[in-house]
C-alpha cells in the first residue's frame, strides 16, 4: 500500500507545479487544486472504486474492551502521541496543522499535500508510542501511514484545535472559544448506507492556502457509487464557518444504488451517557420549522436497530439543518451548535434523519441530504452542491 501511496503523491504534486520566470526557479502552487481535481473526476468515475486495504493493527487500534490496560490505544493514549509539536507539518504561531497517524479509531489512509506541493508522509514525524499499551519504541509496520489532519489557531496565549478531517470523511469544526469543544460531525459525500473506510473514503487532501483567519483545502473522495472533489474554505472565529463546494461524478454502480448522501450531519445522543447535541431543527424555504427534542419522553424510539426521527416536509425545499445543544442541560460541557445552511444544488435534495440505536434512548443520529444520482445521468450532468457549515457556542 505504501508504494502505491508514494507514486500517487508524486503524480499529484507534479500536476500542480507552476512555472516561475526565466530568472527564478519554478514554484509549486496548489492554487488551482480544485480545478485540477475536478478535471480528473470523469476519468476516475469510469473505473471501479478500490477501497483502501486496511490490515488489523491491534497494537495501535482501539482495545476491543475499551480498557486502558488492554493492548491498543485508547482515545487518551492516542492523544498523547500528538502532544506538543508531534506531527506538526505547519506552524506559523497563528495556525498549526498536524498530521494524524493510524491509531485508536483513525484507520483509513489519507494522502496529504502541504502548501507548495510538499508531500506529507509518516516518515517525516516522530510520534511518542511509549504511551501505547504495551509501550512501543516505534509504530508496527501496519501503522506507518497517515489518516487525517488536525488544525489549531491562536487564541491569546493558547492554540486550541478548531478543525479536523480524516480519511473516513469525517469533519469537525469548533468556534474559537475556550469554553467549547467539537460537536456533531459533518460527513463528506457517501452512499446512503455506506460504512466509512470500507465503502467511502477521503483519499487526498491538498492544503491550498492560509491567511490570518482562513484556510483553504481540497478533498478528493471516493465511494462505490461516485467520486468527488470538495473545496473547503474554513474561516475561524466566534462563529467558525466552513464553506463547502462539491463536484460529484456518479460511477456505473450508482445505477443499482442511485441515492447518494452528498452531505450529512451526525453525532451521538444518549439520555444517560451525555451527548454532542440534544435537539434537531430543520427549517424550510416556506418558513416552516420542524424540531425534535431527543430527550422528549414522548419520542418513540422504536423497537428495531434503526428508528426515524419524525421530521418530514413535502412541497418545500430544505433551508437549514441544525444539531443544537440546550446550554441549561450541558453541565458545563458545552458542545457547539452546528448548522448546515445556504444550500445550493443543481438537483433536488431530500432530507432523511435516522438513528442507529445502541441503547433504549440513545444512538448515533444522522441527518442525510440525499440526491438521486440517476437524475444526473438523465440530464447528462454531474452533481454540484454548495453549503455553509457554522459552529458556535450555544
Amino acid at each position: 500500500m505504501r508504494a502505491r501511496l508514494a507514486l500517487s503523491m508524486l503524480a499529484a504534486a507534479a500536476s500542480f507545479v507552476g512555472c516561475g520566470s526565466k530568472d527564478a526557479p519554478a514554484v509549486c502552487t496548489l492554487e488551482n487544486a480544485f480545478d485540477t481535481r475536478q478535471r480528473e473526476l470523469l476519468a476516475v468515475a469510469e473505473t471501479a472504486n478500490e477501497p483502501p486495504s486496511i490490515e488489523a493493527c491491534p497494537e495501535l487500534d482501539a482495545p476491543s474492551d475499551g480498557q486502558t490496560n488492554s493492548v491498543g490505544l485508547t482515545d487518551g493514549e492516542y492523544a498523547a502521541l500528538l502532544r506538543g509539536a508531534n506531527g506538526n507539518f505547519f506552524d506559523d504561531h497563528v495556525w498549526w496543522l498536524k498530521a494524524r497517524p493510524r491509531g485508536e479509531a483513525h484507520t483509513v489512509p489519507m494522502q496529504i499535500t502541504a502548501e507548495h506541493c510538499d508531500a506529507v508522509t509518516f516518515a517525516k514525524f516522530g510520534y511518542e508510542y511509549r504511551f501505547a499499551t504495551p509501550p512501543l519504541t516505534m509504530a508496527p509496520e501496519c501503522g506507518r501511514y497517515l489518516t487525517g489532519v488536525a488544525v489549531g489557531h491562536q487564541l491569546g496565549d493558547s492554540w486550541p484545535q478548531v478543525f479536523s478531517v480524516d480519511g473516513a470523511g469525517l469533519i469537525q469544526v469548533a468556534p474559537l472559544s475556550t469554553s467549547s469543544d467539537f460537536g456533531a460531525f459533518l460527513r463528506t459525500p457517501r452512499g446512503r448506507f455506506a460504512v466509512p473506510g470500507r465503502d467511502v473514503s477521503v483519499d487526498h487532501l491538498d492544503v491550498v492556502r492560509h491567511d490570518g483567519d482562513s484556510l483553504e483545502l481540497v478533498a478528493v473522495g471516493n465511494g462505490a457509487t461516485f467520486t468527488s472533489a470538495s473545496r473547503l474554505v474554513f474561516k475561524v472565529g466566534d462563529f467558525s464557518r466552513l464553506s463547502v463546494q462539491v463536484e460529484l461524478e456518479p460511477r456505473a454502480a450508482a445505477t443499482d444504488d442511485p441515492w447518494i448522501a452528498v452531505a450529512a450531519l451526525s453525532g451521538w445522543f444518549s439520555a444517560i451517557e451525555g451527548q454532542q447535541f440534544d435537539r434537531i431543527r430543520a427549517t424550510f424555504t416556506d418558513g416552516s420549522v420542524s424540531e425534535v427534542a431527543l430527550a422528549d419522553p414522548n419520542l418513540d424510539w422504536g423497537n428495531g436497530e434503526w428508528t426515524t426521527v419524525p421530521i418530514s416536509k413535502h412541497g418545500a425545499a430544505l433551508d437549514s439543518l441544525a444539531f443544537l445543544q440546550d446550554r441549561t442541560r450541558a453541565d458545563g460541557n458545552w458542545r457547539p451548535n452546528v448548522v448546515l445552511s445556504s444550500l445550493q444544488s443543481n438537483l433536488p435534495l431530500s432530507l432523511e434523519i435516522s438513528i442507529t440505536k445502541s441503547s433504549v434512548i440513545g444512538g448515533n443520529v444522522t441527518g442525510n441530504l440525499l440526491v438521486d444520482s440517476s437524475m444526473a445521468g438523465r440530464a447528462d450532468t454531474r452533481i454540484s452542491l454548495g453549503y455553509l457549515l457554522t459552529a458556535s457556542v450555544p
